[in-house]
């Protein structure tokens, strides 16, 4: 009992020093330039495409890894090329059926029938979830008409996901009792759920730096994007669970892998956006 105490002690204290580090290097790269945004965007799909078809592999699969990767950050580049003025929206059907079909031929040639439907669509959902949905950020920097305010945003909902992981966290270990799904994340509680959400909300102290919210379309911002980061956490624990893994491959001391640490990022900007374009709060 007394180990077991030193090591979760320990294992925090290695999480808050990773997240002293790591927490103002993300930020400073989404608040430099539009560029170094891209760049962090890129990295975190390139990594989390290649750590979920590295656990597929461990686990028997035989997807397409580089191929799903390099495609992932095809799609993802994409969108800040749309937002370069470079590409329409339309042109992203054309893209997604050649994707389509040159994963399905390639999955062919390199599996034949052994497990083929298997290979094909588990690299085909790797490029969709990963390169669509993490191309997210990309396209509200894009709705939100680029410059400052932009970049503020996306800094706002990164700050967002990761003080409602915090408020699960430790509102969980200090007053849950009831699971909130012991079946996909026995360490989950209700407490740390409601814990989550109100640690969401804490960005609304930047409400200044966002003038086109008003106070309460950024608390639905904040509430959208907190409940869809724990939607995205559970979504991964059920991956992780399914595949009989404990975490991605290792990356971020006290972290695990890079897709354990985003995970809540591919549900909370994709609808971070969807609820921007609805309510086109940018448009005059």
């Amino acid at each position: 009992m007394a180990a077991d105490t030193a090591k979760d002690a320990s294992n925090l204290r290695l999480r808050i020093l990773s997240a002293i580090v790591f927490v103002p290097g993300v930020l400073l790269l989404v608040e430099a330039t539009e560029w170094t945004l891209y760049f962090l965007v890129l990295g975190v799909v390139v990594r989390c495409s290649w750590e979920f078809y590295q656990i597929l592999e461990e686990a028997g699969y035989r997807p397409l890894r580089l191929p799903g990767c390099i495609l992932s950050m095809g799609v993802c580049s994409y969108f800040w090329r749309l937002g370069k003025g470079e590409m329409l929206v339309g042109d992203l059907i054309p893209l997604l059926i050649a994707v389509t079909l040159l994963v399905m031929t390639w999955t062919l040639y390199q599996s034949g029938t052994e497990r083929y439907t298997a290979n094909a669509f588990l690299t085909l959902g790797g490029v969709f979830f990963f390169g669509v949905l993490g191309g997210a950020p990309l396209l509200l920097v894009q709705i939100a008409g680029h410059g400052e305010e932009a970049r503020h945003l996306v800094a706002a909902l990164f700050l967002c996901i990761w003080l409602a992981d915090s408020g699960a966290y430790f509102s969980g270990r200090l007053w849950g009792k009831t699971k909130l799904a012991p079946t996909i994340s026995p360490g989950k509680t209700r407490v740390g759920f409601v814990g989550g959400i109100v640690g969401s909300m804490s960005p609304l102290a930047l409400g200044f730096l966002l003038p086109s919210f008003s106070p309460w379309a950024l608390a639905g911002l904040l509430l959208v994007a907190g409940v869809g980061g724990q939607l995205g956490d559970l979504v991964e624990s059920a991956f992780k669970r399914d595949m009989d893994i404990k975490d991605a491959p290792p990356l971020i001391p006290g972290h695990g892998g890079l897709l354990d640490r985003f995970d809540s990022y591919f549900f909370a900007f994709p609808l971070a956006y969807l609820y921007v374009d609805m309510l086109a709060i940018f448009e005059p």
